[in-house]
């Protein structure tokens, strides 16, 4: 893997990550940080959330709805750019750490997908750690993806032209999704595929992660096995392709867009999942992103790194789903 960040990752960090990071500490010390129980961090989570999704494109349909699943009625939020039916449609899922997020956790940023790409967005939520954890947040997805396909239209949406993606943990509920529709039969339902900075492997000891993980670059080791373990209770998941796709075989997968974010301690999980796809003669855009750090997606508000991957990730669905 690249060892571009083994000697002084530091001088690679991006002055617009900085100025986030610094921004998003003031935000968090002013609703009295981060939080002491799991309802305490979620709620302040999303209140940052909201700061960070100020501004940006208006949309024809902003709309909170539900969609039945097999634990609840799943919380989505529906974007679309314009009134037209039968547009195309990106199935999205929240990153957290498998615990925190909602449907408007990326709100900005999807306003921005909607509208550079053309496309409709549903952003979904799933069911989180630790009220439920492996494999009921793959379940619930993909409940999400099959309801979308034999009734988008009524939402003005194309079921076929739909592709599914997510950032962090919500890229490994995503690729979980699919690859459970691909070993139930039903591959065709997604044309495309999506994994933002993803949760793909189970590897604590990386080049990433040994040169970044130590504290200064946002995820630990130590966090990042917690983090996976309390998704994973059971030891066999842990090998499971569904939970880490890096593990998947690829075959039957739509064509994937990969981003990684080069200061990530997990950024080797994508570079193995790239490798992994391109040995297989799989269809996969892999992009390193320069100077920032896991979670810059919802940083688009002052981050230019973040913008471009929006737009990167706009042009790849158009050419696999088409736009307006």
């Amino acid at each position: 893997m690249p060892r571009e960040t083994a000697n002084n990752p530091h001088a690679l960090i991006d002055p617009q990550q900085a100025e986030a990071l610094a921004r998003n500490a003031e935000i968090m010390a002013g609703l009295g940080g981060s939080g002491e129980t799991i309802a305490e961090i979620r709620e302040r989570a999303e209140a940052a959330r909201i700061v960070w999704n100020e501004g940006g494109p208006a949309m024809a349909v902003n709309e909170a709805r539900t969609i039945p699943g097999p634990f609840r009625e799943v919380p989505v939020q529906l974007y679309k750019p314009s009134d037209a039916d039968n547009l195309p449609v990106f199935v999205y899922f929240h990153g957290g750490g498998f615990k925190l997020g909602s449907p408007v956790t990326n709100d900005l940023q999807l306003r921005q997908l909607a509208e550079s790409w053309g496309g409709a967005v549903v952003s979904a939520d799933y069911v989180h750690v630790p009220e439920q954890t492996f494999p009921d947040p793959v379940t619930e997805a993909v409940a999400v993806v099959e309801w979308l396909a034999a009734h988008g239209k009524d939402w003005g949406l194309d079921p076929d032209r739909m592709a599914i993606g997510g950032a962090s943990a919500g890229a490994s509920v995503a690729m979980g999704a699919a690859i459970t529709l691909r070993d139930a039969g039903k591959g065709d339902l997604l044309k495309a595929a999506a994994s933002l900075y993803g949760v793909l492997d189970y590897n604590l000891d990386s080049d990433s992660m040994n040169e970044l993980g130590g504290g200064d670059f946002m995820l630990t080791k130590a966090y990042t096995q917690a983090v996976y373990d309390d998704y994973l209770p059971n030891l066999a998941d842990r090998e499971d392709p569904r939970a880490f796709a890096a593990k998947a075989d690829p075959a039957g997968l739509p064509p994937v867009f990969v981003a990684a974010a080069q200061l990530d301690p997990i950024r080797d999980d994508s570079l193995t999942f790239a490798t992994m796809l391109g040995a297989a003669g799989h269809p996969c855009e892999l992009t390193v992103y320069p100077g920032v750090y896991h979670a810059f997606f919802g940083f688009s508000a002052v981050i230019d790194e973040a913008r471009r991957m929006i737009a990167d990730l706009g042009v790849f669905l158009n050419t696999q789903l088409g736009g307006r």
